[in-house]
């Protein structure tokens, strides 16, 4: 769980007794105790396994693009524009929130790049001054 919340979310984890949750709609996948074997057939198989010690950190990313690419999913980006006061900060933080995503303001990302230690960061500082 900690590899796939770090590698889709937010890396944050919560331990929950199952009685805490019984009653959520959700609880019932939490019940399932599911024991399998590799089947003979993919020990057998000739060529590299990516995952075969079971779905790590490492592969994490790996089963992530997979999955995106055979879906046809793409990173999705989102731009609120407006003028000064019409709830761009509010709805971008619930936004953020609400789906695990970043939210990036132009005045982060500007003061992130004042702090670089290099061309990029020099002309920022530069332009800004």
């Amino acid at each position: 769980m900690k590899s796939v919340s770090e590698c889709l979310g937010s890396g944050a984890i919560k331990d929950v007794q199952l009685g805490e949750v019984i009653d959520e709609d959700w609880a019932e996948m939490l019940t399932l105790d599911l024991k399998m074997e590799t089947s003979k057939e993919f020990i057998e198989m000739d060529g590299e396994w990516h995952c075969k010690e079971g779905i790590t950190h490492e592969t994490m990313k790996l089963l992530n693009e997979e999955f995106n690419h055979f879906r046809g999913l793409f990173p999705l980006k989102v731009y609120i524009g407006g003028p000064p006061g019409v709830g761009k900060t509010h709805f971008g933080n619930l936004l953020a929130e609400s789906y695990g995503i970043p939210h990036l303001t132009i005045n982060s990302m500007v003061e992130h790049a004042q702090k670089l230690n290099d061309e990029l960061g020099d002309e920022i500082r530069e332009m800004v001054d």
